[in-house]
């Protein structure tokens, strides 16, 4: 049971380390209020890899460490960074990882990538890019339009219309490996959502 918890923390602290990584490598266009970064990849994978719990704890550990100054969004840190224009996008990224997680454990009982592997291709990426991309622009465009007061039209052209590409290229990197590696993704997940039963267990 410890070494289960050990491991858990262990994957937790490198997807969180992973995601702060992501998140450095930034290009703005321009005088974009919204940066391009590797973030989304990052959600991809905590949500591809960890259980429900851990993605989602994977991400909100870089949040709570940057709302105390640590400057891990895109070099930024502080209550500032996390409620300024791209706040609504930070804040959906726990979820992103929760719901990637949530999906991807259905399809991997459900379905083995071997039975059909081309539609193992398209179940993985509508996965990452419906619940790590798009959904981060459900909270991530009102709260851009609430903290400059652009438009709809205009939050969308400068915090989604150039990110669709990326954002579908990102979620094509997870999808290669999802596939080339699904037997490790099994292993690993199946790992940490037991120690996560037996933590429920033990407070029951």
């Amino acid at each position: 049971m410890q070494r289960n918890n050990i491991r858990s923390l262990v994957f937790i602290a490198l997807f969180a380390a992973l995601f702060i990584i992501m998140s450095s490598l930034t290009i703005k266009l321009g005088g974009s209020l919204v940066p391009i970064t590797l973030q989304t990849l990052g959600v991809v994978l905590a949500g591809l890899f960890l259980s429900p719990r851990n993605a989602f704890l994977s991400i909100f550990i870089v949040i709570v460490l940057t709302a105390i100054g640590l400057p891990l969004f895109s070099g930024g840190g502080g209550i500032a960074q996390l409620t300024g224009p791209t706040g609504g996008f930070i804040f959906a990224f726990p979820f992103c990882a929760l719901l990637v997680s949530l999906a991807v454990g259905l399809f991997l009982k459900t379905h083995s990538s071997k039975e059909n592997k081309w539609l193992a291709i398209i179940i993985f990426f509508l996965i990452f890019e419906l619940f790590s991309s798009l959904a981060a622009y459900i909270p991530g465009i009102p709260w851009l339009m609430h903290m400059t007061g652009l438009s709809f039209q205009k939050a969308m052209t400068v915090g989604f219309y150039p990110f669709i590409i990326g954002d579908a290229l990102k979620s094509i990197v997870g999808t290669i490996l999802a596939i080339s590696l699904t037997p490790y993704i099994v292993y690993i997940r199946s790992s940490t959502i037991r120690s996560n039963k037996q933590d429920v267990e033990i407070q029951g």
